[in-house]
Parts: structure tokens; sequence; C-alpha cells
């Protein structure tokens, strides 16, 4: 789920980056803003509980009620529900300015047959003004070398110039332990996972959109999928 999740966030978001191009100076200070609220924001949160995060003290005007669950007054982008467990999806930027900005995208569900949502899946992606349309790493992919599936991030960054992979385009996790059940969670079935993705440039005029999932057993992130831009 996870990987689907990230996939297809950030191919909607590179898809659409034209419509809101902007300054990469005018960004970053938004950048850093959304990324600590991003960061605050935790797997198992209630609906009121992200409000706070989102909103500040201003939280319950931005509340309402739909049928016995708390919401957002905002609209949602998907709601849905199958066989009694509910969920619903909001994306957060400022729709009034059309620069390069950060969007931050989050997902709600409840357990089965349950009112109450809690936070499943969150994920965040870094609009500027580049020909991407979205931040990319300073960190140049060397000449002759390739990315494959499956390398640690210390072998990704071996073949990258510099130190470290730069920053990074996109974040998410994934989450859904807080409205699984006991019984899932006892056979050690719970849904959780967190991807990151970079654009490195290249030797060419080709530039390489990477996403790395966190491995649990290599306590490091590993190349999951990769494409040319």
């Amino acid at each position: 789920m996870k990987t689907t999740f990230a996939k297809l966030t950030l191919a909607a978001l590179v898809a659409s980056s034209t419509l809101i191009a902007g300054t990469t100076e005018a960004a970053t200070t938004t950048e850093t803003k959304a990324t600590t609220q991003y960061n605050a924001l935790k797997p198992g949160m209630t609906i009121t509980q992200a409000a706070k995060v989102l909103y500040g003290k201003d939280y319950k005007k931005q509340l309402t009620k739909k049928g016995s669950s708390t919401v957002l007054k905002q609209k949602a982008e998907l709601t849905s529900t199958s066989q009694g467990q509910k969920m619903t999806s909001y994306s957060f930027y400022n729709k009034k300015v059309l620069s390069a900005q950060p969007v931050t995208s989050l997902i709600f569900m409840t357990k089965k047959n349950d009112s109450l949502y809690r936070l499943t899946a969150k994920g965040i992606d870094i609009f500027r003004d580049t020909t991407t349309g979205v931040r990319e790493s300073k960190m140049k992919l060397a000449k002759g070398q390739k990315i494959k599936t499956g390398m640690t991030e210390k072998q990704l960054d071996a073949i990258l110039s510099g130190k470290g992979l730069g920053e990074w385009t996109g974040l998410e996790t994934t989450d859904m332990t807080s409205i699984q059940s006991k019984q899932e969670l006892e056979l050690g079935l719970g849904i959780q996972g967190k991807s990151k993705t970079y654009v490195f440039p290249t030797a060419t005029k080709t530039k390489k959109l990477v996403m790395l999932d966190y491995n649990p057993k290599k306590k490091t992130y590993v190349v999951s999928w990769q494409e040319s831009l």
C-alpha cells in the first residue's frame, strides 16, 4: 500500500507542477515550516489531534461532524467505506498562492464499524522552480554509474557526488496499526512502512526520480523504484 500511495501522490504532483511553478527562494521558509509540521503529525492521531498541529489554537473552527465522526471542514480529496471501515484523505497547501510550495497529503481511516478516524498515512512533496517542478538533490549521479533496485542508501551514496543523498523531494509514512485488530497485530501483521524520494541530476540532460523504502531488517533505506525524467 505504501509504495502505491507514494508513487501515485508524487506522479500526480510532478504532472501538475507547471500549474504551481514559482521561485526557490520564496519556498524555502515554507518548506521548513511544512516539514516541521509534517514531522509533528504522528501515525494514530485522531483528526482532532492532527487539526491541532495543522491549525494551532483555532483548530476547533476547522472541525465538523459527519454522522458520528469528527472530520475536517475542508473538502476531502477522497472518501470511501468498505466492509464497515471508512477512509478519508486531505491535501494541504496554500490554494491562494500560485507558486512553488510543499503539498502535504494525509489519509485517515477508522476501525471496522467504528466512527473514530486515525491517521494511517502521510506524505509531503516539495515543489520548486526547476525543470522537473520539484525539489532536486544537488548530488549528481557519476558518469557511467547506474542506480539499481535493491541498493542500500550507502551504496547509492557511493555513486553520487558529494556526501549523502542531498535534499529529498518527498517523504511518506504508512502505519495502519492504530486501526488494525488486536489479532492482526499479535500475528505480526501490522502494516508499517516509510519511503523517501529524490531527483538526482546525471551526466546527461536526463534526471533520475528514485524512491527508497525503509528496510527494518537491514535498518536502512533501499532503492525500490526509479524513473528517468
